[in-house]
């Protein structure tokens, strides 16, 4: 009994502390794959090209009402992610400024939902080096007015 609640301490620990120090994020378990590029001759392309991507986010993420009632103010957000040489998504990860009590339980749900929409998304095209298909990593910016 003892050694199940030092365990449970620990991971409770080491989870708040993940979330406390410098920014916050959320993340699923990494997938993987040998050689990520950061860039690529021809970077990834969501279906439709951007305006298709930038309507897809305003259709499928929520932002908590906890939020909209506080106004709270995000800050930059930004949905980090794998597109590999198929054009499938993996090891998505949510970076936002640090969290303080005011907004904590609000921000993890809207951080949620952005990981659950960007998990639906459909298959991009996937970005290329030498003209073969490569994983690439990719960084989406996700801006947030309340008005």
């Amino acid at each position: 009994m003892k050694r199940f609640s030092f365990l449970t301490f620990c991971l409770t620990a080491s989870f708040y502390l993940g979330l406390c120090a410098g920014t916050d994020v959320l993340a699923q378990p990494q997938t993987k794959i040998d050689k990520v590029y950061t860039v690529a001759e021809r970077e990834p392309e969501f279906p439709g090209g951007t305006a298709a991507l930038s309507r897809y986010l305003a259709e499928n993420i929520v932002v908590p009402n906890a939020l909209v009632r506080k106004r709270y103010d995000t800050g930059p957000v930004a949905a980090k992610f794998i597109i590999d040489e198929l054009g499938y998504i993996h090891d998505i990860r949510v970076q936002t400024k640090p969290l303080d009590k005011k907004g904590r339980k609000g921000m993890e749900a809207f951080m949620a939902n952005i990981i659950a929409a960007v998990e639906k998304m459909p298959r991009w095209t996937p970005g290329e080096v030498g003209g073969r298909p490569v994983p690439v990593y990719f960084t989406l910016p996700i801006e947030i007015t309340m008005q």
